[in-house]
């Protein structure tokens, strides 16, 4: 019998990469993966099908369109169960058969990408129950550093665009600062920004991108910096040049990306009501369904429909700070009355129900019970850097500080002073 493996293997790494040889040296790889010798040689090519997994089709329809029979396709799925569960390959997922004889009716082994850094490899075995096992492969992945620089003129997401770099390292980027920088409101033409990414490469191809290990933003008047320390682990965190945590208290604002639509004011007229009353509060607008997150960790003391402020969750921070957020449209899932949140959890979707001429989300700030403006207050930091760690931390971030593009390369746009739209 030919070496099913090595035939089903070598044609779905040709189909998705080229087989262009990997870089083992840099390979960063789980316990326990093997490389495979190829040799397509084995069997002949007209016995190897190239196949994608259709939108509104399951496994086994899309092999009974191939006149598999059921019996078969039965048994490979049972095979398959303890590995990977086939109900959950989705469209686009692409798979490569290798069929006994060239009338294509019999497979000997099926190979599907079921992730980036995955295959799943289900072949024939005599000696097994089944008469088929599936067998998980994880494919060596390589972590480079890119860097990328950008200067806003619209938008933070133009931007990037512009340099061609993923939009989804903004939010990213956003994450780094969030204490710093309100992004909903404080982004302006001219502010640039440059960063060291994480770049996830597998067989010559880009799958993902990590860790930002290092970043900057400039809007003029201020410039911070982050750098993540450790680089890898679950105490990571981006602390400043000095050591001192970027992490404070609260974070700037409870979306990602909005507009401040209406200040906090003693005296706002109501478009409702008619009448002049307090708004004791900050309107973000945002499309309905806009996540919101909590700007700080917390315990919910009120949730629910709350007439006039529609659905509202209210949390105490601490025993100075509370914050409300109302006209939601929905709530995360299994929160409740008396449940810890996390900062920057997302507590619930931006809608428009009670007293709402559109969708919003209306963020209270309570400091000592009263109502306060949240824009530009200041709130402590979380620890810095230990002591101890401060020689280790100062001699790595000079070292990633230097992998920063320089700031001369970023010159699109002139800084002008004029608010993002």
């Amino acid at each position: 019998m030919v070496n099913l493996r090595t035939v089903a293997l070598s044609a779905g790494l040709c189909l998705l990469a080229a087989c262009k040889p990997q870089a083992s040296d840099e390979a960063k790889a789980p316990p326990g993966t093997q490389k495979s010798e190829v040799n397509v040689q084995e069997v002949p090519t007209n016995y190897i099908s190239e196949h994608e997994f259709q939108k509104g089709s399951s496994f086994y329809n899309s092999l009974r369109a191939l006149n598999i029979d059921s019996a078969t396709i039965l048994k490979i799925v049972d095979s398959a169960k303890k590995v990977f569960p086939l109900q959950e390959i989705g469209a686009g997922t692409r798979y490569t058969i290798a069929w006994r004889s060239d009338d294509k009716t019999d497979p000997d082994s099926i190979e599907l990408r079921i992730a980036a850094d995955s295959s799943l490899l289900i072949e024939r075995d005599n000696d097994s129950e089944l008469e088929w096992t599936a067998t998980k492969t994880v494919l060596p992945v390589t972590i480079q550093k890119k860097t990328f620089i950008g200067v806003v003129d619209s938008s933070l997401w133009e931007s990037a665009d512009l340099v061609g770099m993923d939009p989804s390292l903004i939010t990213s980027l956003t994450e780094v600062f969030a204490w710093q920088v309100d992004f909903t409101r404080q982004v302006r033409r001219g502010d640039r920004w440059r960063l060291t990414v994480e770049q996830k490469i597998v067989n010559d191809q880009v799958i993902g991108w990590g860790n930002i290990l290092a970043a900057e933003y400039d809007n003029g008047s201020q410039s911070f910096t982050g750098v993540r320390y450790p680089q890898i682990g679950p105490n990571a965190s981006y602390y400043a040049a000095n050591g001192s945590s970027l992490k404070q208290l609260f974070i700037k604002s409870p979306i990602k990306f909005g507009r401040v639509t209406s200040g906090f004011s003693k005296g706002r007229f109501h478009p409702i009501l008619k009448i002049l009353r307090p708004h004791n509060g900050v309107d973000y607008g945002a499309p309905v369904g806009t996540p919101i997150m909590t700007i700080g960790r917390g315990t919910i003391v009120d949730m629910g429909a709350r007439g006039g402020s529609g659905n509202l969750i209210k949390i105490q921070h601490n025993g100075t700070y509370a914050t409300a957020y109302l006209h939601m449209k929905a709530f995360a899932a299994g929160l409740r009355k008396g449940s810890v949140v996390e900062q920057g959890q997302v507590i619930g979707y931006v809608g428009t129900t009670g007293l709402s001429t559109g969708p919003h989300l209306h963020f209270a700030f309570y400091e000592n019970g009263t109502y306060v403006d949240p824009l530009g207050r200041k709130f402590p930091s979380a620890d810095p850097i230990a002591k101890a760690d401060l020689p280790n931390f100062l001699k790595e971030v000079s070292g990633v500080l230097r992998t920063l593009p320089d700031w001369n390369v970023a010159q699109h746009v002139m800084p002008s002073g004029e608010r993002q739209n």
